[in-house]
């Protein structure tokens, strides 16, 4: 006896499967590579381009915003399929290959030149130079917490009240909440369990959190 499913597919599945499907036939990724920019496995990629799975919303606003898709097109068959004739990465944003996920950071390590074949992580809205790590500690707790992915921008100045990744004299990274008095400049903890201190020529910034992405167990 055959135990495949032959039942059809909920309304809808099969149309936005195909959609996505074009998405990376348009952008020449093969499903690995997509699957991979988007954070889902191969597999699951393959049941949604065949109808046979419904992608969630939150994939569907990644997939949105990580290759500019317009929303119209995508739901309701729109005549357009990108907001703008400009591909994600010819306008600053977030290249189709994500960013590098560190899990270790050093004085060269958030070089373009050296992440290429690093791990990667595809996240909306973010701009292409940036790189994530994952927190550990409660040095910025309530702010970012043990286990969040941290967004850096290594490009963006420091500024008063901004947080940044900073790298010290044991050459070990740590986040602190810059701060200026008298006009010098300290580091803080948003857990107030911990002190202040202020840089000495070891201290180098180096970069400014971007943003702040955290798993919820629901």
């Amino acid at each position: 006896m055959n135990s495949r499913d032959t039942s059809p597919a909920p309304a809808g599945i099969s149309h936005i499967g195909e959609k996505i499907k074009q998405v990376r036939k348009t952008n020449k990724l093969t499903q690995k590579s997509f699957a991979s920019s988007l954070g889902i496995a191969q597999g699951f990629l393959c049941a949604i381009e065949k109808g046979r799975k419904k992608p969630s919303t939150t994939l569907l606003i990644a997939l949105q915003h990580t290759y500019n898709v317009d929303s119209q097109w995508l739901y309701d068959g729109g005549e357009t399929a990108y907001n703008h004739p400009l591909l994600p990465g010819d306008r600053g944003e977030t290249p189709l290959t994500g960013i590098p996920l560190l899990h270790s950071v050093n004085s060269g390590e958030h070089d373009a030149d050296t992440r290429a074949n690093m791990e990667r992580i595809a996240l909306p809205g973010l701009e292409k130079n940036c790189f994530a790590i994952i927190y550990s500690g409660d040095f910025m707790s309530p702010t970012i917490r043990d286990g969040d992915i941290v967004i850096i921008n290594p490009d963006e100045e420091p500024a008063q009240g901004r947080i940044v990744l900073i790298i010290g004299k044991w050459e070990e990274p740590f986040l602190r909440r810059q701060r200026s008095k008298g006009g010098e400049t300290y580091y803080t903890a948003d857990n107030t369990a911990y002190a202040p201190f202020k840089p000495d020529e070891s201290t180098r910034v180096i970069g400014v959190v971007a943003s702040v992405w955290r798993k919820i167990n629901i």
